[in-house]
This record gives C-alpha cells, structure tokens and sequence, in this order.
C-alpha cells in the first residue's frame, strides 16, 4: 500500500513525457503569443530572423492574408502586398502554381483554409529550380516586382507628375496609396461630372475618405463613422446611389417644376389673335351653365328646363345667366 501511494504521489508531480517534447521556443510578434518552431514557416531574411524561423507564426499570416484578400479584392495585388510586409519573394509563376495546386485540391472536395502556405512552398520550389540554371544563392526575400513599378505614378524618371500627384493629394502617402488614390479618382470622373473645381473637390474628398476606411479596416477597426462621413459627402456631391438611381431613371427630384420649364422653355404657348376662340376649350362654360346655373334658375323662378342633354346647337349656350333667368320668365 504504501509503495503504491508513493508512486502515485510521484506519477502526480511528474510532467506527462508528450509535454516535455513539445517546447514553446518561439515569439509570434503579431500575436505576441510564444508558440511550438513548427508553427512558424521557415524565415527568408536569415540577418533578421536569426532562428530560422519568420517571426509571425502561420496562423497570423493567414489572417493577414485573407483580410488583406477582403479590402483588395485582387488575388495578384494580395500576394503582392502580404509579400511586400513579411519580406517574401513575390513571384508570379509561383502565384499561378499555387492557384493550379488550389484547383486539384478542390476538385478532390476538400478545402483550402491556407493558400498562402502552398504559396510559401511554391516560391521555394521555383528558387531551388532556377539555382540547378543559376549557381547564385537563393534568395526568398522581397524585391519590387517589374509591372508594379511601371504602372505606379509616382516614379522618379517623372518629376512633374510626382509634384502634381502631391499637390493634389498632400505627401503623407505611400507610392501605392498614391497609386489608389489615382485610380479610384480616374474611376469616379468616367462615371460622374467633373467640369468644375467644386465637384473636383468633393470627388478628391470621397476618395480620401475611402482610403481611411479602406486602411481602418485593414488594421482591424471599425470603420462606421467614416462610412457615414463617406455617405454625407457623397450626398453633398449629388453621387449617393439615390440620386444616381434617380438620373439614371430620367427623373427628377422636383418633377412638376421641372415639366413646366421645359414646356415653357422648349414649347412655349402659340399667341392666338382671336381669344374668344380658344376662351372655353374645355368646355367648362357649357357644364356650368347646365348643372349649376339650370338647377339654381329651376329653384329661384320655378321653371321646368329639365334638358341636361349636350345640343350643339343649344342656343342656351350663347345665354348669359342673367339671359337665361329673363328667358325662361318670358316663356
């Protein structure tokens, strides 16, 4: 009895064997969580990441991926931006790899949870295979693609565009929020008027404006208040989708004013010399004289006129009231 209680006394102190292998030996900056080496790609900056080992562990990076997937849309311009933070080769033939390598995996039904870890190891693949060509080191760490820095307007060889971009959207960007700025002002004066400086401005705002919420949620804030801000200001620059819907329609807010000054405008009433002749074109004397003077004449002088039929040739109809009333006390 006694030996059985003291070696489970001792069983009880003792830390399970699987615990002992699994070691937390790594520091996730992202999560700041320290986390099992296996849980962490392989650096490609070896002078920084000393250990072997990137110093964002993978489930981090894959949120980073997929957030940064929902504000761009782009699948090419996501690789470019993930790879351009963490420091990894941006390669295109890899990109179009992983995306195959993606298609056979669902095909099978299953899943990819993780795209950017095939990508991590496609860019590798692709290195080892260039260096049995090249007998240079491989190198996985980032460098600015070629098609990127052709497209991007702010380069050096073109000064005087650098100064303008400035100019019209301040200098505390970066050359890729200058690039979106461009592009989605380019965007906004194919589809809305732009001739004055007024609407120039508002535009310029609105896009200023999607940029802070465009960078508020990639860092994973609530962005409501700008929303609102945005709709304000597109209200105030007549391109909130309501009045778009509303243009688009070919209608207007203010209908009836509007159909008068066209009228007016456009048709303008023809003068007629003879005014009798177009005095009562409606008709509406006629009507007067046979619901409302006949009854009232009926009522005051007693008589009979029950003939409420339209005659066009009524000679009651060239009768005055007064003409009536005399008439019928004659008859």
């Amino acid at each position: 009895m006694a030996g059985r209680t003291r070696r489970k006394l001792t069983n009880t102190g003792t830390i399970p064997p699987s615990s002992k292998t699994k070691t937390f030996d790594s520091w996730c900056r992202k999560c700041m969580q320290m986390k099992s080496s296996s849980q962490f790609y392989d650096a490609t900056d070896h002078l920084l990441d000393a250990n072997g080992k990137m110093s964002i562990c993978k489930d981090c990076i894959n949120d980073l991926f997929m957030t940064t997937l929902q504000s761009e849309i782009d699948l090419n311009r996501t690789f470019l931006k993930v790879c351009r933070m963490l420091n990894i080769a941006y390669n295109e033939e890899a990109i179009g790899a992983t995306l195959k390598h993606k298609e056979t995996i669902e095909n099978k039904g299953t899943i990819v949870e993780n795209l950017f870890s095939i990508y991590k190891m496609k860019i590798v693949s692709v290195a080892k295979r260039d260096i049995s060509r090249d007998a240079s080191v491989i190198d996985l760490t980032f460098c600015e693609p070629q098609f990127y820095t052709q497209i991007n307007p702010i380069t050096e060889d073109d000064e005087g565009d650098v100064v303008d971009v400035k100019k019209r959207w301040g200098t505390n960007y970066t050359d890729e929020q200058y690039d979106w700025l461009e592009f989605e002002l380019s965007n906004w004066q194919k589809s809305h008027k732009c001739d004055t400086q007024a609407e120039e401005t508002l535009l310029i705002e609105i896009c200023h404006k999607k940029l802070e919420i465009r960078t508020e949620r990639e860092g994973g804030k609530a962005a409501a208040s700008k929303v609102k801000e945005l709709q304000d200001l597109m209200k105030t620059a007549n391109v909130d989708p309501a009045k778009t819907a509303i243009a688009g329609g070919g209608k207007s807010q203010d209908t009836f004013s509007s159909f008068i000054k066209t009228i007016e405008n456009e048709d303008p009433a023809e003068y007629y010399k003879d005014k009798e002749l177009f005095k009562d074109f409606d008709n509406i004397g006629w009507y007067f004289r046979k619901y409302i003077t006949r009854p009232l004449k009926n009522f005051i002088t007693q008589s009979r006129d029950f003939n409420i039929e339209y005659d066009d040739g009524d000679d009651d109809d060239d009768f005055t009231v007064e003409e009536s009333i005399v008439s019928s006390q004659e008859e």
